[in-house]
């Protein structure tokens, strides 16, 4: 490898003998020349490349963040709870007896009015007195057409079929068929039976609503009592209409509240609202709990949580520097969250890139 390098460089030596008519001297320096320029040229670069990666890290380590203006506005601080439609004006039209039902003339979704006979029963007792003087004239006749007309069995069995129609028409106007009369105008919710069934006294056989008096039955806990009071005007979604906004008003509160859940009860009624209701529709409905008309408020995500459980949010002043603030929280309502002590208005917040920041550091705002 040596032998190889002294040729090489005898080689060029000569060529540089040959070229410039050079002494060796001359020729010594000038290689001396060109492996200093070599290095200064490979110092030069490296010194660049360093400046351009320290440059390049020096950007990269700004973090970007974006702010808001603290602004006073009102914020309320919402519960949401679910209610059911239901008719406060409604009854259950049960059977008066045991018996057969024979006549039935509403179904679901059918309006009926008061004092129309909506269904008729046939009472066991009629049914089975009625059954069984048939049973005895069918029998009668049989024995008729197989009897001699001139026979006196013929004669004695005309005698007892007759008798025996008489019997079958006493029964059926001693025991009749028992009406049953609408107690009230209002649409049929439900049907609990049909023609032809058994039923029991008391059985229900439909169910009437009055649709005017459709309300939205809810609950709340008691220590929220104070937040409904009658008049209260609420926002309320119901289910089978994901896109409408709804406004009802508190209308009744009932006096009572249940051992058992802690809860009272009250009813909503709907406002001006043409779409169809009906009973058994569920009802989302926001209780506004808490509010402040001067509240400064933040981004909830703008709130960041200490290891040592306290809140801080990161502030930017006019030379970009970010400034860690502990804050108090008050109320939140959806993504916006109340600042009690730490913040005024007007103040710039980091709302986003705030997770990276520690306190002084230099950062770049974007939009």
């Amino acid at each position: 490898m040596l032998r190889k390098k002294n040729s090489i460089n005898r080689l060029e030596n000569y060529e540089l003998k040959s070229i410039f008519k050079l002494s060796n001297f001359q020729i010594f320096k000038l290689n001396r020349i060109f492996k200093l320029l070599f290095v200064v040229l490979i110092v030069l670069q490296s010194c660049s490349g360093n400046d351009t990666q320290t440059q390049s890290t020096t950007t990269k380590k700004i973090p970007l963040v974006k702010i808001q203006v603290v602004e006073e506005t009102e914020i309320v601080s919402y519960i949401d709870i679910t209610g059911t439609i239901e008719a406060n004006i409604f009854t259950d039209i049960v059977a008066s007896t045991d018996g057969i039902i024979e006549i039935l003339y509403a179904r679901e979704n059918q309006t009926v009015y008061k004092d129309n006979i909506i269904a008729v029963i046939n009472p066991n007792n009629r049914v089975s007195i009625i059954s069984k003087n048939k049973l005895i004239i069918n029998e009668l006749n049989t024995k008729i057409k197989k009897a001699d007309t001139t026979s006196v069995l013929y004669d004695s069995l005309q005698i007892e079929l007759e008798n025996a129609n008489k019997n079958l028409a006493y029964a059926e106007n001693m025991y009749q068929t028992i009406p049953i009369i609408c107690p009230m105008t209002g649409l049929v919710t439900q049907r609990h039976t049909d023609i032809g069934n058994q039923v029991n006294i008391k059985d229900k056989i439909l169910t009437i609503s009055d649709m005017n008096s459709l309300v939205v039955k809810a609950e709340i806990n008691e220590k929220y009592f104070e937040n409904i009071k009658k008049g209260d005007k609420l926002t309320l979604m119901l289910n089978a209409y994901p896109n409408d906004t709804l406004t009802g008003i508190i209308t009744l509160i009932y006096p009572q509240i249940d051992p058992v859940t802690r809860n009272v009860k009250f009813d909503i009624k709907i406002q001006n609202f043409s779409k169809t209701l009906i009973p058994g529709m569920l009802a989302y409905i926001k209780i506004p709990v808490a509010s402040n008309k001067n509240a400064i408020t933040v981004p909830e995500q703008a709130v960041l949580t200490s290891p040592d459980n306290k809140n801080f949010v990161f502030t930017v002043n006019t030379d970009t520097i970010a400034r860690k603030i502990m804050v108090v929280t008050g109320i939140s309502s959806g993504n916006n969250i109340e600042i009690t002590k730490g913040l005024k208005p007007k103040e710039k917040v980091v709302i986003s890139g705030q997770e990276m920041l520690k306190d002084s550091i230099k950062v770049k705002i974007i939009k």
